[in-house]
């Protein structure tokens, strides 16, 4: 199946773009912050960002797809606090999560995409996938 040639959010929608910088996370995550590609540079998106970090082991026993989404991101860690609290991405209307090079690298967990989809994201960009997380 060809995707469109246009792709529009939906109306109400938003894209989180996962930064270097922890609190521009934090606050697009609050919605204090609605950032845009011209406000960045790939340099500035976070780079490797591993399915064990989106889906931690201990969120995988949530064997229900609406249940792992409650906790995507768990395993971004900053500062010992959870970058992404519980419902974090659910609750921030975002469709699509746009990130650096080598998004998924990893181990081969479906569980990842699969929390980000029941979050409500359509559309992930990246300026690279890892081939483990690219045809998912």
């Amino acid at each position: 199946m060809k995707p469109p040639s246009t792709v529009r959010l939906t109306s109400g929608k938003r894209v989180l773009f996962l930064t270097k910088d922890p609190e521009l996370i934090r606050k697009q995550l609050r919605g204090e912050l609605d950032l845009q590609m011209k406000d960045l540079r790939v340099e500035n998106l976070l780079d490797d960002i591993n399915t064990d970090a989106m889906t931690p082991a201990w969120v995988c026993f949530d064997h229900r797809p609406e249940d792992l989404s409650r906790n995507a991101y768990a395993g971004l860690i900053v500062d010992g606090k959870r970058l992404f609290e519980q419902d974090a991405l659910r609750n921030g209307s975002f469709e699509v999560i746009v990130s650096g090079y080598r998004k998924g690298v990893g181990s081969s967990r479906e569980t990842a995409t699969q929390a980000e989809v029941w979050s409500g994201i359509r559309i992930a960009v990246a300026a690279s996938f890892a081939p483990i997380h690219a045809g998912t």
